[in-house]
């Protein structure tokens, strides 16, 4: 079983293997996003390639996704569950500044850890019945208890140079990005002047991962408007009132890069998946 819930930036996923020889989940490559893999109940295999750990009561195993990640069961026939936090790997400290070591360690974070994993139970289950600005909050919170677990026991606890605070300016820009799509005002202009750098500066953050603030704010309005939706509780909530509340104030702009992206306008994609729902 596998339950996924977007928060924001980060993805919850929770995934549940009975006893009757469930198979590993496999998580598809992911360059630049890293994983955290933590045990809810039993004994957790988390394998990359021919490499394998295995994440047992307060232990926490961290991945990066440039290749596929299995998950399951550490022996055959055994009940387990597993919670699996996917972020941004510049979102929070993984490594030290100009390294490319593929992380892939497992640390028993004793106090910071558990913290984490309840919280991203508690976060992913309340989700759905939270509007899109709690919900990027959550992410948010999630993202600095990430970095708490990260810190103390990956990155060895050194203090933070200006380079390595980066991850944490990229976390407020995400989160304050989230938290503003609907409002059409949100320009990289806006966000550079709300953290206080320049607009070259939000450029080469958003450079290093492959993008560019404009996109990011784009996917992140699309994303959510995917998201809403599917949302049961908006059903009744028009396509047009849907985009305005992601920072598309006009519905010809709204249907034409949701079908870029998705490949169908937004109507016709509510109408399948509801569909789909109710059969």
């Amino acid at each position: 079983m596998l339950q996924t819930t977007e928060l924001g930036s980060v993805t919850v996923h929770r995934v549940a293997f009975g006893a009757a020889g469930s198979g590993p989940q496999v998580f598809d490559a992911a360059p630049g996003m890293h994983a955290l893999v933590l045990s809810l109940f039993g004994e957790i295999s988390v394998a990359r390639a021919e490499c394998e750990l295995v994440v047992r009561d307060e232990a926490v195993a961290l991945c990066d996704t440039r290749i596929p990640l299995r998950v399951g069961p550490s022996t055959p026939d055994q009940a387990s569950e597993a919670v699996v936090m996917s972020f941004p790997g510049s979102a929070v400290p993984t490594a030290p500044p100009d390294t490319d070591t593929v992380r892939y360690q497992a640390c028993d974070a004793a106090g910071s850890g558990p913290l984490l994993r309840s919280f991203l139970v508690e976060a992913a289950a309340r989700a759905s019945g939270l509007a899109a600005v709690e919900v990027a909050r959550f992410g948010d919170a999630a993202l600095h208890l990430a970095a708490a677990v990260l810190e103390r026991h990956f990155v060895g606890g050194v203090d933070m140079c200006p380079q390595s605070q980066q991850p944490e300016l990229m976390t407020c820009v995400r989160g304050f990005i989230d938290r503003n799509l609907g409002n059409p005002s949100l320009t990289p202009s806006l966000v550079a002047s709300v953290h206080h750098i320049s607009i070259r500066n939000l450029q080469r953050l958003f450079k290093e991962e492959g993008t560019t603030p404009s996109d990011w704010i784009r996917q992140r309005r699309l994303e959510n408007s995917r998201r809403e939706l599917c949302d049961t509780e908006l059903r009744s909530a028009s396509i047009r009132e849907i985009g305005l509340r992601n920072g598309f104030a006009q519905p010809s702009d709204f249907s034409r890069v949701f079908r870029a992206r998705y490949g169908v306008p937004p109507g016709r994609f509510r109408h399948a998946w509801f569909r789909r729902a109710d059969d």
